[in-house]
Protein backbone atom coordinates (compact mmCIF):
# COMPACT_ATOMS: atom_id res chain seq x y z
CA UNK A 1 0.00 0.00 0.00
CA UNK A 2 1.51 3.35 -1.16
CA UNK A 3 0.83 6.46 1.67
CA UNK A 4 -1.61 8.73 0.60
CA UNK A 5 -0.89 12.30 0.12
CA UNK A 6 -0.03 14.43 3.42
CA UNK A 7 -3.38 15.88 4.24
CA UNK A 8 -4.03 16.86 7.81
CA UNK A 9 -5.86 13.96 9.79
CA UNK A 10 -9.17 14.30 10.35
CA UNK A 11 -11.64 12.51 12.49
CA UNK A 12 -15.36 14.07 12.32
CA UNK A 13 -17.87 11.05 12.37
CA UNK A 14 -19.48 9.76 15.60
CA UNK A 15 -19.98 6.41 13.58
CA UNK A 16 -16.00 6.45 12.85
CA UNK A 17 -13.40 3.83 15.15
CA UNK A 18 -9.86 5.23 15.06
CA UNK A 19 -6.94 2.88 15.53
CA UNK A 20 -3.00 4.03 15.77
CA UNK A 21 -1.12 1.12 14.34
CA UNK A 22 -1.96 -0.92 10.98
CA UNK A 23 -0.20 -4.29 12.57
CA UNK A 24 -1.79 -7.65 13.12
CA UNK A 25 -4.27 -6.63 16.26
CA UNK A 26 -4.54 -2.82 14.67
CA UNK A 27 -6.47 -4.36 10.78
CA UNK A 28 -8.06 -7.64 12.63
CA UNK A 29 -10.11 -5.49 14.81
CA UNK A 30 -10.79 -2.86 12.20
CA UNK A 31 -11.47 -5.92 9.81
CA UNK A 32 -14.03 -7.18 12.46
CA UNK A 33 -15.41 -4.11 13.74
CA UNK A 34 -16.18 -3.17 9.81
CA UNK A 35 -18.16 -6.84 8.92
CA UNK A 36 -20.06 -6.89 12.22
CA UNK A 37 -20.94 -3.07 11.93
CA UNK A 38 -21.85 -2.61 8.31
CA UNK A 39 -23.15 1.33 9.22
CA UNK A 40 -19.86 2.27 10.72
CA UNK A 41 -16.08 3.22 9.68
CA UNK A 42 -12.55 2.74 11.09
CA UNK A 43 -9.96 5.13 10.34
CA UNK A 44 -6.23 3.39 10.98
CA UNK A 45 -3.35 5.95 11.18
CA UNK A 46 0.15 4.09 10.58
CA UNK A 47 3.63 5.88 10.99
CA UNK A 48 5.11 4.07 8.01
CA UNK A 49 4.14 4.33 4.37
CA UNK A 50 2.79 0.34 4.61
CA UNK A 51 0.92 -1.92 6.34
CA UNK A 52 0.64 -5.15 7.71
CA UNK A 53 4.14 -4.84 7.55
CA UNK A 54 6.38 -7.86 6.65
CA UNK A 55 5.76 -11.23 9.08
CA UNK A 56 4.04 -14.44 9.36
CA UNK A 57 1.41 -15.32 11.95
CA UNK A 58 0.85 -18.99 12.81
CA UNK A 59 -1.60 -20.66 15.28
CA UNK A 60 -3.06 -23.82 16.25
CA UNK A 61 -6.93 -24.11 14.50
CA UNK A 62 -7.82 -25.54 17.86
CA UNK A 63 -6.82 -22.08 19.46
CA UNK A 64 -10.10 -20.21 17.54
CA UNK A 65 -13.87 -21.19 18.15
CA UNK A 66 -15.29 -22.61 14.76
CA UNK A 67 -17.27 -19.28 13.95
CA UNK A 68 -14.20 -16.59 14.18
CA UNK A 69 -11.47 -19.22 12.49
CA UNK A 70 -14.36 -19.43 9.35
CA UNK A 71 -14.30 -15.92 9.61
CA UNK A 72 -10.32 -15.91 9.38
CA UNK A 73 -10.01 -18.13 6.39
CA UNK A 74 -9.20 -15.48 3.76
CA UNK A 75 -5.58 -13.92 6.20
CA UNK A 76 -4.95 -18.08 6.45
CA UNK A 77 -2.45 -18.76 3.66
CA UNK A 78 -1.25 -23.05 4.84
CA UNK A 79 -3.70 -25.01 6.85
CA UNK A 80 -1.75 -28.64 7.90
CA UNK A 81 -3.25 -31.55 9.94
CA UNK A 82 -0.28 -32.44 12.04
CA UNK A 83 3.47 -31.40 13.03
CA UNK A 84 6.42 -32.43 14.83
CA UNK A 85 8.58 -31.69 17.61
CA UNK A 86 12.27 -32.71 18.18
CA UNK A 87 14.25 -32.81 21.35
CA UNK A 88 17.97 -34.58 22.15
CA UNK A 89 15.29 -37.43 23.86
CA UNK A 90 12.34 -37.41 22.49
CA UNK A 91 10.53 -36.80 18.73
CA UNK A 92 6.73 -36.82 18.09
CA UNK A 93 4.15 -35.94 15.64
CA UNK A 94 0.74 -34.37 17.06
CA UNK A 95 -2.19 -34.47 15.03
CA UNK A 96 -2.71 -30.89 16.12
CA UNK A 97 -4.10 -28.13 13.17
CA UNK A 98 -1.69 -25.85 12.55
CA UNK A 99 -2.23 -22.79 10.23
CA UNK A 100 -0.38 -19.89 9.00
CA UNK A 101 -0.96 -16.34 7.18
CA UNK A 102 1.22 -13.77 6.66
CA UNK A 103 1.21 -9.88 5.89
CA UNK A 104 0.83 -10.15 2.16
CA UNK A 105 -2.78 -12.05 3.02
CA UNK A 106 -3.70 -9.58 5.52
CA UNK A 107 -3.19 -6.89 3.34
CA UNK A 108 -5.34 -8.81 1.06
CA UNK A 109 -8.35 -9.52 3.62
CA UNK A 110 -9.11 -6.17 4.39
CA UNK A 111 -8.46 -4.56 0.83
CA UNK A 112 -12.18 -4.86 0.05
CA UNK A 113 -12.73 -3.24 3.25
CA UNK A 114 -10.20 -0.05 1.71
CA UNK A 115 -11.47 0.00 -1.78
CA UNK A 116 -14.98 0.62 -0.62
CA UNK A 117 -14.05 2.91 1.52
CA UNK A 118 -15.14 2.13 4.86
CA UNK A 119 -11.50 1.31 6.04
CA UNK A 120 -9.59 4.93 5.91
CA UNK A 121 -5.85 4.75 5.54
CA UNK A 122 -3.60 7.74 7.31
CA UNK A 123 -0.03 6.46 6.50
CA UNK A 124 3.30 7.91 7.23
CA UNK A 125 1.80 9.47 10.43
CA UNK A 126 2.61 9.73 13.56
CA UNK A 127 -0.09 10.31 15.97
CA UNK A 128 -0.70 9.39 20.08
CA UNK A 129 -4.38 8.90 21.84
CA UNK A 130 -4.33 12.64 23.13
CA UNK A 131 -4.22 14.14 19.45
CA UNK A 132 -8.05 13.04 19.44
CA UNK A 133 -9.84 13.71 22.77
CA UNK A 134 -13.23 13.23 23.25
CA UNK A 135 -12.81 10.67 20.21
CA UNK A 136 -13.17 6.59 20.40
CA UNK A 137 -9.31 5.68 20.30
CA UNK A 138 -7.41 1.82 19.57
CA UNK A 139 -4.17 1.84 20.38
CA UNK A 140 -1.92 -0.43 18.28
CA UNK A 141 1.70 0.66 17.67
CA UNK A 142 3.51 -1.66 18.96
CA UNK A 143 4.72 -2.96 22.14
CA UNK A 144 7.04 -0.83 24.67
CA UNK A 145 8.36 -2.26 27.78
CA UNK A 146 6.93 -1.32 30.93
CA UNK A 147 7.35 -0.53 34.56
CA UNK A 148 4.64 -2.92 35.57
CA UNK A 149 5.86 -5.72 33.04
CA UNK A 150 8.18 -8.34 33.16
CA UNK A 151 9.15 -10.14 30.26
CA UNK A 152 11.35 -12.83 28.60
CA UNK A 153 11.70 -12.15 25.98
CA UNK A 154 11.28 -14.66 22.54
CA UNK A 155 13.30 -13.83 19.15
CA UNK A 156 13.89 -14.90 16.02
CA UNK A 157 15.65 -14.58 12.14
CA UNK A 158 13.37 -16.09 9.50
CA UNK A 159 14.06 -17.01 6.08
CA UNK A 160 11.90 -18.24 3.05
CA UNK A 161 14.24 -20.37 0.80
CA UNK A 162 13.57 -22.14 -2.39
CA UNK A 163 15.20 -25.52 -2.97
CA UNK A 164 16.55 -26.57 -6.48
CA UNK A 165 15.03 -30.48 -4.93
CA UNK A 166 12.29 -31.37 -2.79
CA UNK A 167 13.47 -30.36 0.64
CA UNK A 168 11.76 -33.23 2.69
CA UNK A 169 9.62 -31.30 5.33
CA UNK A 170 6.35 -32.54 4.71
CA UNK A 171 4.57 -30.57 7.45
CA UNK A 172 5.35 -27.81 10.18
CA UNK A 173 8.41 -28.61 13.00
CA UNK A 174 7.31 -26.13 15.14
CA UNK A 175 10.50 -27.28 17.65
CA UNK A 176 13.69 -28.68 16.68
CA UNK A 177 15.88 -28.28 19.74
CA UNK A 178 18.17 -30.58 18.65
CA UNK A 179 20.53 -28.12 17.96
CA UNK A 180 23.15 -26.42 20.15
CA UNK A 181 21.10 -24.77 22.80
CA UNK A 182 22.95 -20.91 23.36
CA UNK A 183 21.31 -17.55 24.51
CA UNK A 184 18.54 -19.80 26.39
CA UNK A 185 16.18 -21.93 25.00
CA UNK A 186 16.82 -22.67 21.46
CA UNK A 187 14.98 -24.28 18.24
CA UNK A 188 14.43 -24.32 14.56
CA UNK A 189 11.16 -23.75 13.28
CA UNK A 190 10.21 -24.98 9.93
CA UNK A 191 7.20 -24.35 7.95
CA UNK A 192 6.98 -25.75 4.21
CA UNK A 193 4.62 -23.86 1.98
CA UNK A 194 5.42 -26.22 -0.93
CA UNK A 195 8.10 -29.50 -1.96
CA UNK A 196 10.82 -26.78 -2.83
CA UNK A 197 9.54 -23.63 -0.43
CA UNK A 198 9.85 -23.05 3.25
CA UNK A 199 10.36 -20.75 6.11
CA UNK A 200 13.28 -21.48 8.09
CA UNK A 201 13.45 -19.95 11.71
CA UNK A 202 15.92 -19.66 14.51
CA UNK A 203 14.31 -19.03 17.63
CA UNK A 204 15.11 -18.16 21.02
CA UNK A 205 13.39 -18.06 24.26
CA UNK A 206 16.22 -15.52 25.78
CA UNK A 207 16.85 -13.29 28.81
CA UNK A 208 17.57 -10.61 26.76
CA UNK A 209 16.03 -8.72 23.85
CA UNK A 210 19.08 -8.06 21.83
CA UNK A 211 18.86 -9.97 18.63
CA UNK A 212 22.29 -10.34 16.61
CA UNK A 213 20.79 -10.77 13.06
CA UNK A 214 24.26 -11.92 11.71
CA UNK A 215 25.28 -13.95 14.49
CA UNK A 216 22.05 -15.52 13.99
CA UNK A 217 22.44 -15.89 9.94
CA UNK A 218 25.55 -17.52 10.24
CA UNK A 219 23.66 -19.89 12.23
CA UNK A 220 20.42 -20.70 9.34
CA UNK A 221 23.71 -21.05 6.88
CA UNK A 222 24.92 -23.83 9.01
CA UNK A 223 21.44 -25.38 9.72
CA UNK A 224 20.86 -25.17 5.98
CA UNK A 225 23.54 -26.39 5.22
CA UNK A 226 23.27 -29.68 7.54
CA UNK A 227 20.12 -30.73 6.26
CA UNK A 228 21.12 -30.61 2.85
CA UNK A 229 19.45 -27.89 1.05
CA UNK A 230 22.38 -25.50 -0.05
CA UNK A 231 21.33 -25.26 -3.11
CA UNK A 232 18.56 -22.75 -2.60
CA UNK A 233 17.92 -19.10 -2.81
CA UNK A 234 16.42 -16.65 -0.39
CA UNK A 235 13.24 -15.51 -1.17
CA UNK A 236 11.99 -13.10 1.93
CA UNK A 237 13.73 -12.72 5.33
CA UNK A 238 12.15 -11.36 8.53
CA UNK A 239 12.80 -10.85 12.67
CA UNK A 240 11.22 -9.94 15.72
CA UNK A 241 11.44 -9.46 19.21
CA UNK A 242 8.29 -10.58 21.36
CA UNK A 243 7.86 -10.42 24.86
CA UNK A 244 6.66 -13.51 27.24
CA UNK A 245 5.23 -12.20 29.90
CA UNK A 246 6.45 -13.67 33.72
CA UNK A 247 4.99 -10.96 35.73
CA UNK A 248 2.59 -8.04 35.63
CA UNK A 249 0.21 -5.69 38.30
CA UNK A 250 -0.72 -3.48 35.44
CA UNK A 251 -4.17 -2.05 36.50
CA UNK A 252 -5.31 0.53 33.86
CA UNK A 253 -8.16 1.12 31.82
CA UNK A 254 -6.35 2.10 28.64
CA UNK A 255 -7.11 1.15 25.01
CA UNK A 256 -3.92 -0.50 23.96
CA UNK A 257 -4.43 -3.38 21.73
CA UNK A 258 -2.19 -6.07 20.67
CA UNK A 259 1.24 -6.80 22.56
CA UNK A 260 1.19 -3.04 23.37
CA UNK A 261 -2.21 -3.89 25.43
CA UNK A 262 -0.45 -7.03 26.69
CA UNK A 263 -2.67 -9.49 24.62
CA UNK A 264 -0.28 -12.53 24.04
CA UNK A 265 -0.01 -15.89 25.13
CA UNK A 266 2.14 -15.71 27.95
CA UNK A 267 3.90 -19.36 27.73
CA UNK A 268 4.40 -19.26 23.74
CA UNK A 269 4.11 -15.80 22.19
CA UNK A 270 1.45 -16.65 20.00
CA UNK A 271 -0.23 -13.65 18.97
CA UNK A 272 -3.40 -14.47 16.57
CA UNK A 273 -6.13 -16.17 19.13
CA UNK A 274 -6.01 -13.07 21.42
CA UNK A 275 -5.81 -11.07 18.33
CA UNK A 276 -8.75 -12.20 17.18
CA UNK A 277 -10.83 -12.79 20.01
CA UNK A 278 -10.12 -9.37 21.10
CA UNK A 279 -11.12 -8.12 17.69
CA UNK A 280 -14.22 -9.81 18.15
CA UNK A 281 -15.16 -8.14 21.73
CA UNK A 282 -14.85 -4.96 20.25
CA UNK A 283 -16.80 -5.81 17.13
CA UNK A 284 -19.54 -6.86 19.69
CA UNK A 285 -19.54 -3.82 22.07
CA UNK A 286 -19.38 -1.29 19.21
CA UNK A 287 -22.64 -3.30 17.49
CA UNK A 288 -24.27 -3.06 21.07
CA UNK A 289 -23.00 1.25 22.08
CA UNK A 290 -21.50 2.29 19.11
CA UNK A 291 -18.21 3.24 18.57
CA UNK A 292 -17.70 4.83 22.01
CA UNK A 293 -18.26 1.52 23.86
CA UNK A 294 -14.58 0.22 21.96
CA UNK A 295 -12.29 1.91 24.64
CA UNK A 296 -14.24 0.74 27.59
CA UNK A 297 -14.16 -3.06 26.28
CA UNK A 298 -11.01 -3.39 25.57
CA UNK A 299 -10.03 -2.21 29.07
CA UNK A 300 -12.77 -4.70 30.50
CA UNK A 301 -11.32 -7.51 28.44
CA UNK A 302 -8.02 -6.97 29.67
CA UNK A 303 -8.58 -8.00 33.30
CA UNK A 304 -10.45 -11.12 32.00
CA UNK A 305 -7.31 -11.55 30.20
CA UNK A 306 -5.06 -10.83 32.86
CA UNK A 307 -6.83 -13.39 35.24
CA UNK A 308 -7.11 -16.49 32.32
CA UNK A 309 -2.87 -15.68 31.96
CA UNK A 310 -1.80 -15.92 35.55
CA UNK A 311 -1.11 -19.46 35.17
CA UNK A 312 0.79 -19.17 31.54
CA UNK A 313 3.08 -16.42 33.65
CA UNK A 314 3.98 -19.14 36.35
CA UNK A 315 5.17 -21.20 33.84
CA UNK A 316 7.25 -18.45 32.31
CA UNK A 317 8.41 -17.64 35.88
CA UNK A 318 9.71 -21.37 36.04
CA UNK A 319 10.97 -21.18 32.45
CA UNK A 320 12.95 -18.28 32.27
CA UNK A 321 14.15 -17.83 36.26
CA UNK A 322 14.43 -21.34 37.40
CA UNK A 323 15.82 -23.28 35.24
CA UNK A 324 19.25 -22.88 34.03
CA UNK A 325 19.48 -21.38 30.23
CA UNK A 326 21.68 -24.76 28.85
CA UNK A 327 18.96 -26.91 30.20
CA UNK A 328 15.65 -25.10 29.54
CA UNK A 329 14.97 -27.41 26.47
CA UNK A 330 14.30 -30.47 29.07
CA UNK A 331 11.22 -28.43 30.14
CA UNK A 332 9.53 -28.18 26.63
CA UNK A 333 11.53 -31.74 26.11
CA UNK A 334 9.11 -32.85 29.26
CA UNK A 335 6.14 -30.94 28.50
CA UNK A 336 6.05 -32.50 24.82
CA UNK A 337 5.74 -36.05 26.18
CA UNK A 338 2.42 -35.34 28.11
CA UNK A 339 -1.11 -36.72 26.66
CA UNK A 340 -2.14 -34.59 23.47
CA UNK A 341 -5.38 -32.98 24.69
CA UNK A 342 -3.91 -31.46 27.51
CA UNK A 343 -1.17 -29.91 24.93
CA UNK A 344 -4.01 -28.91 22.74
CA UNK A 345 -5.96 -26.96 25.98
CA UNK A 346 -2.53 -25.41 26.81
CA UNK A 347 -2.37 -23.76 23.37
CA UNK A 348 -5.97 -22.55 23.54
CA UNK A 349 -5.71 -21.48 26.91
CA UNK A 350 -8.15 -23.94 28.34
CA UNK A 351 -6.29 -26.08 30.87
CA UNK A 352 -8.37 -27.56 33.70
CA UNK A 353 -7.20 -27.62 37.43
CA UNK A 354 -5.71 -31.39 36.69
CA UNK A 355 -3.58 -30.04 34.01
CA UNK A 356 -2.36 -27.87 35.41
CA UNK A 357 -1.03 -30.15 38.44
CA UNK A 358 0.13 -32.44 35.80
CA UNK A 359 2.32 -30.08 34.13
CA UNK A 360 3.98 -29.10 37.58
CA UNK A 361 3.99 -32.33 39.14
CA UNK A 362 6.93 -35.45 38.65
CA UNK A 363 10.03 -35.24 38.42
CA UNK A 364 10.56 -31.62 38.24
CA UNK A 365 13.00 -30.35 35.25
CA UNK A 366 14.24 -27.25 37.59
CA UNK A 367 15.74 -27.05 40.89
CA UNK A 368 12.95 -26.92 43.21
CA UNK A 369 13.86 -24.35 45.74
CA UNK A 370 14.16 -21.57 42.41
CA UNK A 371 11.09 -23.09 41.65
CA UNK A 372 8.89 -22.29 45.27
CA UNK A 373 11.29 -19.06 45.26
CA UNK A 374 9.18 -17.65 41.59
CA UNK A 375 5.90 -18.80 42.55
CA UNK A 376 4.44 -15.83 44.20
CA UNK A 377 3.96 -12.74 40.74
CA UNK A 378 3.65 -9.99 43.81
CA UNK A 379 7.38 -11.93 45.69
CA UNK A 380 8.07 -11.53 42.36
CA UNK A 381 7.50 -8.10 41.19
CA UNK A 382 8.13 -6.79 44.87
CA UNK A 383 12.13 -8.24 44.38
CA UNK A 384 12.69 -7.22 41.04
CA UNK A 385 11.64 -3.46 42.09
CA UNK A 386 13.85 -3.89 45.13
CA UNK A 387 17.04 -4.98 43.10
CA UNK A 388 16.34 -3.48 39.60
CA UNK A 389 14.82 -0.16 40.99
CA UNK A 390 11.42 1.19 39.05
CA UNK A 391 12.60 2.13 35.77
CA UNK A 392 15.33 -0.45 35.23
CA UNK A 393 14.13 -4.34 33.25
CA UNK A 394 16.94 -6.82 32.34
CA UNK A 395 17.51 -6.56 28.44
Amino acid sequence: MAAQAQSPVTVTSERELLILGAGLSGLLTAWRVLDVNPDVTVRVIEQSGRIAGDHTWSFNDSDITPELLAWLAPFIAHRWDRYDVRFPRRERTLNIGYCTGGSEGLRASVAPLIESGRLVLELGRTAAPEDFPGRAVLDARGYELRDDELPGWQKFVGRVIKTAEPHGVKHPVIMDATVEQVDGYRFFYLLPYSETEMLVEDTYFSDSSNLSENEIGARIDDYIRDKGWSDHRVLRSEKGVLPMMMATDRDERSAQIGLRGGFAVAATGFTVPHAVELADVVAQAVKRGGVVAAPGAVADFRRVHLRRERYARLLNRMFFRAASPEKRYIVLQRFYGLREGLIRRFYRNGLTLRDKARILIGKPPVPVNKAIANMSETAFIRRHRRTKGPHEHSS
